[in-house]
């Protein structure tokens, strides 16, 4: 009798018993995962921590030649007429660069055109042909701007009447442009240094640049037949050349 109690109560207990060591192996096992989780984690202070900055660069330059782009435009009643006119005016401007020490190579055309004119009828009625209208457009370089106003006075003079534009350049862009990019690094250099000092922090080696680039310069237009009769006068002036980029460190 007293043995079969004592199954009775040994049996409840080794069921406890086995309970409770599970219940700590299941809570010591998802401890270990929870640790191991957290080690995988990285810390915010090992982090990587950059600092990206604008840098403009600006080099002010003298032009010290120029591109024109200039042209014969003439109307006649047949096509044929229309265009030997044109041919005619425009030989005669060409002769006229090349005696002013233009190189051949440097006369380039531009396009050249021969189109019907129309008149439209204010009454809506239809259009009437009038005759022809033919157009030659050259670009000119001219490397020495101290004749250039000249040089254009005499194409008016020689049957030049139309002029597409002006845009002054300088012969050495390459080294100017050398240069504004320089002065842009050296301009990003300095904010990162002093944002750096800023937050008293050290500033690493450079991760990333990235150019943004150069502006370009904006060409001046005018018009041929409305110049005077002495020189046609034209100031080169400066231009200034803007670079920018973005550098990360």
């Amino acid at each position: 009798m007293t043995s079969h109690k004592l199954r009775k109560l040994i049996l409840p207990l080794t069921v406890a018993v086995l309970a409770m060591a599970g219940l700590t192996f299941f809570l010591g096992g998802y401890s270990q995962t929870a640790v191991a989780q957290t080690d995988e984690q990285p810390s915010q202070s090992s982090a990587q921590r950059t600092l990206t900055v604008s840098g403009q660069g600006q080099v002010m330059v003298q032009p010290d030649m120029a591109t024109v782009n200039l042209g014969v435009e003439t109307e006649a009643d047949t096509a044929v007429d229309a265009l030997d006119q044109n041919n005619e005016q425009m030989q005669q401007v060409i002769s006229t660069t090349l005696d002013a020490d233009i190189a051949e190579a440097d006369i380039q055309t531009q396009g050249l055109s021969l189109n019907p004119v129309y008149n439209q009828p204010t009454n809506g009625g239809s259009a009437e042909l009038t005759g022809y209208r033919a157009r030659n457009v050259v670009q000119i370089t001219v490397r020495d701007l101290d004749n250039l106003g000249t040089l254009l006075d005499d194409i008016v003079s020689a049957g030049g009447n139309t002029i597409e534009g002006i845009q002054f350049q300088v012969s050495d862009r390459a080294d100017q442009e050398a240069n504004a990019r320089a002065a842009a690094m050296e301009n990003a250099r300095q904010k990162a240094t002093q944002l750096a000092d800023l937050a008293d922090a050290d500033l690493g080696p450079i991760i990333t640049i990235n150019e943004t680039g150069f502006s370009a310069p904006t060409p001046y237009s005018a018009n041929l037949a409305a110049a005077e009769s002495v020189a046609v006068p034209v100031q080169a002036g400066t231009q200034t050349i803007n670079y920018s980029l973005n550098v990360t460190w």
